[in-house]
This record gives C-alpha cells, sequence and structure tokens, in this order.
C-alpha cells in the first residue's frame, strides 16, 4: 500500500479527532479499505476495494463486504477476543484459517521446522516468539498492520507467554525483528511481511545472505541487495520470507515478491496471481491460494502436513503441484494438512482458479 494512502487516512483522523491523533490508535485494513480502531471502538473506516471475499464469509457470515459489515467484523473481534485492546486473546492453538500464514508457523514451530517467529501484533508492534500457541493467537484473526501504537497490557501478556517485544513504542519493523531474532541466537526464522514493504523484503534476504557469508556478523546495517540470496542457500541462517496482505499491491512489489519471498498469499491481488503464481512450484487452495516458489518454502510447508508423501512428491522443483480441499479429477493424492485432509494433484502450469474467489481482484 502506497505511504500516502496512509498518510492521506491518518491525517483525516486527525481532522476528525480536532487536530491531534488518538494516543490510542490502530490502522488495519479490510478488502482494501483502512479502519481505525481507538479505544477499543472502530472510529473511521474507507470505502472497500473489493465487494466480495469468500474467507469474510465463512469467518464472519457477511456475505457482502461494504463499511457496514466490514465495522461488524471488527466490532466482532474486539468483543469476542480482546483485540486492539489491553484485553487481547493472545495464545491459541485452534486453526482458524485452513491456509494461513498462522497456522503453518504454528505447525512449523511444533515440529522445529523453524525455532522462531517474527510477526506484527497490534499494540506490541514486532514480536518475536517461539511458542506455537502465541504466533497463532495473534495472527489468527489479524489483518494487515499498518499503524499501531503501545497497549502495556498486550506487552505484558506477550512477554509473559514467551514473546519478545522488539521494540517498547510499537515499532513494526520486520527486518529489525529478523536482526533482534539472529542476535537472541535463532537460526531457522520465519517472517511475515506485508507485500508492499519492499525494501524490507528485499533487506531480510541480503541479510540471510550477509550471515551465511560471515556467519560471526549480524550485518544488521550493512547488509546489501542480492537477488540471487533466496536460491541454494547453504549456511547457518535460514529465513522464510511470507508475503501476506498483498491485496492492490503494484507490480514492482509482486515482482519483488516473485524474487526474494518463499510464500505469497494471493488475497484479492491479481498482480501476485500473474506474477508471482505463474512461476511458483506449488499452489495451495483455490479461493485465495497460496503460492510457494522456493525450496525453502515447500521445506516450510511441508511441517503442516503429517505426510511424508508431500515431502517427497515436491522434491523436485520442476514439477508443478496444486493443493485443493475437494477432490476435483483424477490423480488425486489424499493427504492431511493442520487437521483435515486435502488432495494434491500435479499440473502442467499455475496459477489455477476458481469462480468463487475475491471479486474484483486488483
Amino acid at each position: 500500500m502506497a505511504l500516502n494512502k496512509l498518510n492521506s487516512f491518518l491525517k483525516e483522523i486527525k481532522k476528525d479527532n480536532n487536530g491531534t491523533l488518538p494516543r490510542d490508535l490502530h490502522i488495519t485494513r479490510k478488502a482494501g479499505a483502512l479502519v481505525a480502531i481507538s479505544g477499543g471502538k472502530v472510529i473511521k473506516i474507507q470505502k472497500p476495494d473489493i465487494f466480495h471475499c469468500p474467507l469474510f464469509t465463512s469467518l464472519f457470515s457477511y456475505k457482502d463486504l461494504n463499511q457496514e459489515t466490514i465495522g461488524k467484523k471488527f466490532e466482532k473481534q474486539i468483543s469476542m477476543w480482546g483485540m486492539f485492546t489491553g484485553k487481547r486473546h493472545l495464545c491459541d492453538d485452534k486453526i482458524i484459517v485452513p491456509f494461513g500464514a498462522s497456522e503453518m508457523m504454528m505447525y512449523a514451530l511444533k515440529r522445529s521446522n523453524i525455532d522462531s517467529a517474527v510477526v506484527a501484533c497490534e499494540g506490541a508492534g514486532t514480536v518475536i516468539s517461539s511458542n506455537p500457541s502465541l504466533i497463532q493467537g495473534i495472527g489468527a484473526y489479524m489483518n494487515g498492520l499498518f499503524y499501531t501504537t503501545p497497549i502495556p497490557g498486550v506487552i505484558k501478556n506477550i512477554n509473559n507467554n514467551g514473546g519478545t517485544v522488539l521494540s517498547g513504542d510499537a515499532l513494526m519493523d520486520p527486518y529489525k525483528g529478523v536482526v533482534k531474532a539472529i542476535e537472541m541466537g535463532h537460526k531457522k526464522i520465519a517472517v511475515t511481511v506485508r507485500g508492499d514493504q519492499e525494501q524490507a523484503i528485499k533487506k531480510i534476504r541480503a541479510l540471510e545472505e550477509k550471515m551465511n557469508s560471515n556467519p560471526d556478523k549480524t550485518g544488521a546495517e550493512n547488509a546489501g541487495n542480492c537477488k540471487d540470496a533466496k536460491t541454494g542457500q547453504k549456511g547457518n541462517i535460514k529465513i522464510i520470507i511470507l508475503a501476506v496482505c498483498n491485496t492492490g499491491i503494484k507490480t514492482s512489489a509482486a515482482c519483488t515478491i516473485r524474487d526474494f519471498v518463499d510464500l505469497a498469499w494471493a488475497c484479492a491481488s491479481k498482480q501476485i496471481r500473474d506474477i508471482v503464481g505463474s512461476v511458483s512450484i506449488l499452489q495451495v487452495g483455490m479461493k485465495i491460494p497460496v503460492f510457494i516458489t522456493t525450496l525453502a518454502g515447500l521445506d516450510f510447508i511441508s511441517s503442516y502436513s503429517s505426510d511424508s508423501i508431500l515431502k517427497e512428491k515436491l522434491e523436485d522443483k520442476k514439477k508443478k503441484h496444486f493443493i485443493t480441499s475437494g477432490k476435483s479429477g483424477d490423480g488425486a493424492i489424499k493427504i492431511n494438512m493442520g487437521k483435515f485432509s486435502v488432495f494434491l494433484y500435479e499440473t502442467e502450469k499455475l496459477p489455477l482458479g476458481t469462480e468463487d474467489e475475491p471479486f474484483p481482484l486488483i
């Protein structure tokens, strides 16, 4: 998302609030619409760019996307899970989104495929943790986070549940979060990054290369860009980059995701489907696909399945596969992912679409 769009939204909030921003303010997004929450209440919502989302319908039972239903969605999250308040529900083991980023990180932590995750949480900013339940609790219902202020109760509870908050001022910086994770001794790190954060994505991948070239130094401030950093890595540090919240990103951001990211959530993005999906090795899901573009990404997602056949089938990078929740033809291999059964297919090319997807794609 363009920075000027966020800045314009902040100016509108400031104008509505007698020339100052609320001390407690959190800005998230749904269907391309920025949403401002303060004092446990939704105070401002933009008009959405997306009018239908199958995930929104399945999770919240609202057929149409508009300012009213978006507001109700966040009001429900505030009342039921304390989101955006000091009563925030932080730990969970339930699968909420079948192919969700936090669900995959939770399983990867449980099965020691990674040893820490770096995520964003409202009221805390960037969080580093090895606690699978904390990572799932933070991310299960979290949309993209674009602005947040500290909530002492949230920060305290994160610390009490095995998490480390990057900064007391709720700084959101996934790159600095990865640097902190490395400084804490973690070597297999998953990090979620919004698709519009191009520079952070490039810096994280360059940091991985620099660390593996110079294992005695973090190289935090001097890590340079390296286009091929994600291919054939054989070092002490492994960083899995998960690109989330990709609706409406520009072509340049989609190209950055294609070149540097391991897993990308399509959201309502036409660019992700066209630019990333076409070069992916594996597509997971049909309505809102997840595209995996690297062998490291395949290894990461294999921990979400209890079937060894998944990893065996995906070892050949030259072959493309897709996973769907419903059997749709011959050649299906039934496998388990998370706590449910899905079907794995081999295919000639990706991406594959379906009638029930977000509308419109932007």
